[in-house]
């Protein structure tokens, strides 16, 4: 099994619960689902890195403006300290759906980026994702996806046995009930390097 060293996070529907107009536009709306806080806790006490990247096109649509995307970001930062959670980085796509650029899901550039600047090797890098665009992002940055039935997550692993995500399926795809329960998974096959304790 891999050694994870990064784990990388989709937002609304893993961290999150989704808004009910589809858009988190207010710091007030974000709402942490239950056990991720934990799961997340979990990771960093292991020496994992963790970043976020998300395709918030509610930027691009004209909805909210990106000062107010990064007040929701502020709130989700400092709560997640509150538990000794950092992340290394929050990759943002503010693109409209036909924007034509190289960064909405599931096109890999936010992955890419990702990868980039934490220096780790995709092949030590997961993402936990709820939707067929995650998985799909995942693969086409070349690296492993992990799908949470949290959020569109339980819709999503219908459509995966049904064989309609084309090009996603692989021994490495697994599936958890939500961040927690992938979060141990990641700890229990951590290797430890040597004269590290875990």
């Amino acid at each position: 099994m891999p050694n994870f060293r990064h784990v990388i996070l989709d937002r609304d529907g893993v961290l999150n619960a989704e808004a009910p107009g589809g858009f988190v536009t207010d710091p007030e709306q974000f709402q942490w689902l239950s056990n991720v806080l934990d799961g997340l806790a979990l990771l960093s006490r292991a020496g994992i890195r963790l970043s976020v990247a998300t395709n918030q096109s509610c930027v691009g649509r004209g909805i909210i403006d990106a000062a107010a995307l990064d007040r929701v970001h502020k709130k989700m930062t400092v709560e997640a300290a509150l538990w000794g959670v950092h992340f290394d980085g929050i990759y943002v796509c503010p693109h409209a759906p036909d924007a034509g650029c190289r960064c909405r899901k599931p096109l890999p550039g936010l992955l890419e980026s990702a990868i980039h600047e934490s220096g780790i090797a995709a092949s030590e890098t997961v993402f936990i994702g709820d939707a067929a665009t995650d998985l799909q992002c995942a693969r086409a940055a070349g690296i492993t996806p992990w799908l949470v039935r949290t959020g569109k997550g339980k819709n999503t692993e219908a459509t995966l046995g049904r064989g309609e995500i084309p090009r996603v399926k692989g021994p490495d795809l697994r599936i958890f009930d939500d961040v927690l329960q992938a979060g141990n998974a990641v700890i229990s096959e951590k290797k430890p390097k040597k004269g590290e304790t875990l």
